[in-house]
């Protein structure tokens, strides 16, 4: 997951070749050797200041119109940044970019089909979701120098819960990507509303995030209980390394030791997405090239667990 700015600095975030590279190579001595992560997610946070796409930041400025959501695909394919950047580096991608979310509260979102929208209207909302996958598309299409190293694959939900107002815009964004041959993925936290209804909504695939950062009163207990959600339900998991007061120095490692075939084996039975809150990957290769190495052998599926004090499983 590469989040293209944040609340914080109220800028937008560029992906450059050098910051993407340890995504897309696992990087040694300074070279790379191997393939990293197979895919990229795309999750536009702002388009320019004081503007966000990032539903859980929308009220911290003006609500996002057109001309912001169109921003969006002009800084995703910034000259030698981003996806151009991602083909940069010259190995086969997976490619998935997050959906822009019509808040509600947005009366007058801009003209589409000679009508100024609003998004107190159900179907205006899908309207413009509807537009923005098209206009999408049709930009990702021309950008033939992307072509033989990303491969396209669909688009993500960007809201972590779905309410009942929710639902029939969901059904039928997903409906509307099946007939263009693509895929739908949701990033729901465990316990989410409407999660057990995931293929119901349309979602090809979802992956769950169990809501254990090592710092708050969920223990790690709550990755197996995430897990055996997922097992149930046939969902993917979430992977968790990031920065911060609610991030411990372990859990990282509880993930990865977790997914381990005596524990959950999510290291190899069920899709995984890496979230790397407040920080870039770029910093853990250069600061903690352990956690880095820890991350390659748990995608190439050849990690074994590591102990710590206090370690409780």
């Amino acid at each position: 997951m590469l989040p293209c700015g944040d609340l914080i600095d109220n800028t937008i975030d560029n992906w450059s070749p050098t910051e993407l590279e340890p995504y897309i190579s696992y990087i040694l001595q300074g070279k790379g050797i191997d393939s990293m992560f197979g895919g990229l997610i795309f999750n536009p946070i702002c388009s320019r200041k004081n503007r966000f796409i990032y539903p859980l930041y929308a009220t911290f400025g003006k609500l996002a119109n057109i001309e912001d959501w169109q921003l969006v695909i002009e800084n995703l394919f910034s000259k030698n940044l981003n996806l151009h950047a991602a083909a940069l580096n010259k190995r086969p991608l997976d490619i998935w970019v997050s959906l822009p979310y019509p808040l509600s509260m947005q009366h007058s979102f801009g003209i589409i089909n000679h009508s100024n929208l609003s998004f107190e209207h159900e179907g205006d909302r899908i309207i413009a979701v509807k537009w923005w996958i098209d206009s999408f598309l049709n930009r990702f299409n021309k950008e033939r120098n992307l072509q033989p190293y990303l491969t396209f694959r669909g688009f993500v939900w960007q809201r972590d819960a779905i309410s009942q107002q929710d639902i029939k815009l969901v059904e039928s964004v997903n409906s509307y990507i099946r007939q263009l041959n693509l895929l739908s993925m949701w990033l729901p936290n465990y316990g989410s509303s409407n999660i057990i209804d995931w293929q119901k909504l349309g979602f090809n695939t979802i992956c769950l995030n169990s809501n254990y950062y090592g710092n708050t009163h969920y223990d790690y207990k709550w990755i197996n209980n995430a897990s055996a959600f997922a097992k149930y339900y046939h969902t993917g998991m979430q992977i968790y390394s990031g920065k911060g007061s609610i991030f411990n120095d372990t859990h990282l490692i509880d993930y990865l030791n977790l997914g381990l075939p005596q524990y959950n084996n999510y290291m190899k039975d069920c899709l995984l997405v890496y979230q790397f809150p407040n920080q870039r990957l770029k910093k853990i290769y250069e600061n903690s090239l352990v956690d880095y190495i820890r991350i390659y052998s748990f995608i190439k599926g050849i990690y074994s667990k590591v102990s710590y004090p206090g370690i409780l499983y």
